[in-house]
Formats: C-alpha cells, structure tokens, sequence
C-alpha cells in the first residue's frame, strides 16, 4: 500500500465513505509498522463537494473534460497573437462549454445520490475557469485529487499547492511534438469537445421537451382535478341542503305524528267514555218495566 495508491481510492470515493475509508487505511499502515505512511494518510483532507465533482469527472467522464482542459492551452497560446474579436469568440466558446461540463458534472452528482447546490455548481464553473487559464490549476484539476475548489482572476498562475492533496510522481519527460502536429492535435480535441458540448446540449434540450410535457401533462391533471372537486364540494352542498330541508320536513313530520297520537288517544278516551255511556243506557231501559 502507498499514499498514492490510498489517495487515488480516496478521492474516487463518495463523500460520506471517505473519513471511514481514510481512518481505515491509517490503521492498517500502522499495523503494518509505517508509521509516516500512516501520518500521510492522516493529513489527507475530505474535498468540497465541488471539488468532489471535479475528481469525479476526470475519473469518469475524461473524455469530456479532457479537451477542455485542451482548448485552456490553445487559448493561453492564442492571447498574444489573435485579434480581439477572435479572442472574444474564444472566450464565449470557453464559457459554453464549461456550462455544459458543468451540467453534466451536476448529472454524474445526481446519479451518485449527491445533491448539486446552485452553489456548488457555481464552485465548480469557477474551477474550471481557473484550469483554463492556468496550467497549473490544469495539472491540479487532472490528478483528480482536489480537495477544494480553485479561482483564477487573471492575474498570475493559480497555487494549486492548497488545493489539491500529493500529487503523483511525475512521469519520465515526454519528446515534444512537432509545433503543427501538436496544433492539429489541439484542433482535433477542440472539435472533439465541441461535438460533446452539442451532445450535453443535445441531451438537455431532450430533457427539457420531456420536462416540459411532463409539466404540461401534471398541469391538465391538476386543472382536471381541481374541475373533479369543484364538482364534488357543489355535490356536497347540495346533498347538505337537501339533507337541511329533510331535517326540517323529518321535525314537522314528527311534530305531526306527535299530534296525531294526542288526536288518537282523545278519540280512544272518547269512544270509551261513550261506549261506557250506551251501556249504562242500555241497563237503564232494560231496567223499565214494560207498558
């Protein structure tokens, strides 16, 4: 085990594993008796979440951010020697496609359970701005290894020393190309990065369109809705009127079956007075003699 190898296992990691992780390789390199193996380790910090993101794209999507990392170096070659206007379109491209990197870095947050802030989208842009304009927040932005996130305002390179965790060691000097093959190997890149910035555009514009008739479609479903319980709650009011008027007709009917029965029992306390009265009659005249 060596700090690279624990750094590269490291900043690949979500966030929320990489303080368990990082403790758990200290303890190993302390069993194993290194103990400034151990120290590194230990000093090794937890990134932003921009930063977070940002190791992630080059681990994953460096096909993307690759060229533009590329069009950086064309541009810092191209200050001195293009016209302002030219400059102008160049800067205008640089910024489109750090917005679609960006974007895409958003996706490859969400898609690893991550929430992406405004803020932390913001972080980022910044970031790839500064490696842009400074080869040396380029080389930071590579190593995958950033714990922070990096400015540039312009002025002067950027320190990466801050913000990014060791580095690797530095592979054996590479022969330097021939000035127009390495030209026409940055024109390839830049075309390469233009094609992958149409084809976030692309997939975003497709989102939106099925955003949008999602939204449409939930819109219609509501307004239905809402019509279903305008309906329901006049239902509801009618069925309370009705049930008002059944009360009030319920109370009258049983104000009149009251009197109804006050009405039957005279009547039964009459009829029985005057039957009690014919047969006190009746006695009577069978009790006269005959003429």
């Amino acid at each position: 085990m060596s700090l690279d190898d624990v750094a590269d296992e490291l900043y690949g990691l979500d966030p929320g594993s990489f303080t368990a992780v990082k403790t758990a390789r200290e303890k190993e390199a302390r069993a194993a008796g290194d103990r400034d193996l151990a120290a590194q380790i230990k000093a090794l910090r937890k990134p932003s979440m921009s930063a977070w993101l940002t190791n992630q794209l080059i681990r994953e999507r460096k096909d993307q951010i690759e060229p533009l990392l590329a069009l950086g170096e064309q541009l810092r070659e191209l200050q001195a020697s293009v016209s302002a206007e030219q400059l102008r379109a160049l800067t205008q491209q640089r910024h489109r496609l750090v917005y679609a990197v960006a974007q895409e870095a958003r996706a490859l947050g969400h898609e690893r359970g991550q929430t992406v802030t405004d803020a932390v989208a913001r972080e980022l842009e910044q970031t790839l701005h500064a490696a842009l304009g400074d080869p040396e927040a380029a080389e930071a932005v590579r190593s995958g290894r950033l714990i922070s996130g990096l400015q540039y305002a312009g002025f002067g390179p950027v320190s990466p020393s801050s913000a990014a965790a060791p580095a690797k060691k530095a592979a054996a000097p590479v022969r330097k190309d021939d000035l127009a093959e390495k030209r026409a190997e940055r024109a390839e890149q830049l075309r390469q990065a233009r094609v992958e910035a149409q084809e976030v555009l692309d997939r975003a514009r497709a989102g939106l369109v099925d955003a949008e008739a999602s939204r449409d479609e939930a819109a219609a479903e509501l307004a239905s809705a809402e019509e279903r319980l305008t309906e329901a709650r006049d239902r509801v009011d009618q069925i309370k009127l009705d049930l008002d008027d059944a009360e009030e007709a319920a109370e009258a009917a049983d104000h009149e079956l009251k009197g109804a029965r006050r009405a039957a029992q005279n009547a039964q306390k009459a009829a029985v007075l005057a039957s009690q009265r014919v047969t006190g009659a009746e006695y009577r005249l069978n009790e006269l003699p005959e003429p």
